[in-house]
Formats: C-alpha cells, structure tokens, sequence
C-alpha cells in the first residue's frame, strides 16, 4: 500500500514536473519515441488538442470526418516529433497539419455545415428572430466567400490569432492576411447589406 502511495506521488510528480515546460520543450522530448516522449505528446494533446478539434469541425462540419482528420493532426505530429523534425511553435504547427488535412478532405467532396462568426461587426438586433435570421445570414455569407478568405477570417473572429500567427498557419505574409481579412469583411457587408436595411426600414 505504501509502495503504491509512493509510486502514484511520483507519477503526479512527473505530470506536474512536465506541465511546466514550454511547448518547445516538450516537444523536443517526442524526439527518438519512447515512454517520454509519449508523457510529453499527452501534455501537448491536453494544452491545443481543444483548440484543434474546434478548428477542424468549423472548417469540415462532419463529425466522422473531423474526428478522423483531429486524430491525424496528432499522430503526424508526433512522428514527426519523433523523426526530429525542428519547429519553434507547436500551436501554429498543429494548425498547419490539421488546415492541409482538412484541405485534403474538402478536396474529397465532402459537405461542409454552415459557419458561424460570433464576435462578428455589425448591428445589435432587438428580436431573437432578428438575431437568428442575421447569423442564418452570415453562415450563408461565409460559405459564399473564397475559402482563403474564410480560413483567415474564421482564424481571426473566431479564435482571436493575430495577423503574423495567421500568415505563419496559412503560410503567406502578413499584409496579406490583412488584405484577405478586409475583402472578406467587405464582402460579407455587401451580401448582408439589403438584409440590414430592411431592418431599420421598420
């Protein structure tokens, strides 16, 4: 009884011991595989794997799939983790592995669900009709837009990335994703616009 005591305060040890390392850190143990490696991937797992699995379902909108391309994103991370692969941020790489799986599954043909922009600009609305009718608007709005302009806008709005975290998922500059985020914003206002007008005919 003692001996397991002992045993189960040196494992929580351990957990607390990694929890405290950077994310550079850790990844750095995956090098070569191993127990290690495997105590390092789940601290990394329970820090982004959140932020990830919402990423690709906002992005694909199928359960199977998204679960599918979300347990991928992880396993090539840690090969390549294991293979020594260097990289300097883990989050923006995660992103990177799942945004090409998941552009590799539309490529498929498979559907997407409607996306919704919750912190988006515009006018507050008096009715809960009013305020369905407008996010019904948006979804639509957002599946009209081009998908580099969705995938920056989602990453901005949504999930609150900074421009040069953006370029770096996205790979491209930064005055770039600028560009990408004000045409999409600009895009949506004209689709959305007739609707809004309507409303404050009333």
């Amino acid at each position: 009884m003692n001996r397991d005591s002992s045993f189960n305060r040196s494992h929580k040890s351990a957990s607390t011991e990694l929890s405290e390392l950077t994310d550079v850190q850790l990844y750095a143990m995956l090098s070569g595989g191993g127990n290690r490696a495997h105590q390092a991937l789940s601290v990394l797992y329970k820090r982004y794997s959140p932020r990830i699995y919402s990423y690709v379902r906002k992005i694909l909108g199928d359960v199977q799939a998204t679960d599918d391309i979300f347990q991928e994103t992880f396993v090539r991370f840690y090969e390549m983790g294991v293979a020594g692969q260097e990289i300097q941020n883990v989050q923006g790489y995660l992103l990177k592995i799942s945004r090409n799986l998941c552009l590799n599954e539309k490529a498929k043909k498979y559907n997407t669900s409607t996306i919704t922009i919750e912190n988006f600009e515009f006018p507050s609305l008096d009715t809960p009709y009013e305020q369905k009718e407008l996010s019904r608007l948006i979804s639509t709005a957002l599946e009209m837009l081009p998908e580099d302009y969705k995938e920056v806008l989602i990453l901005r709005e949504m999930y609150g990335y900074s421009y040069n975290e953006i370029a770096e998922i996205v790979e491209t500059s930064m005055p770039i994703v600028r560009t990408r985020i004000y045409r999409a914003k600009q895009k949506i206002r004209v689709i959305l616009q007739p609707f809004i007008d309507d409303l404050y005919k009333h």
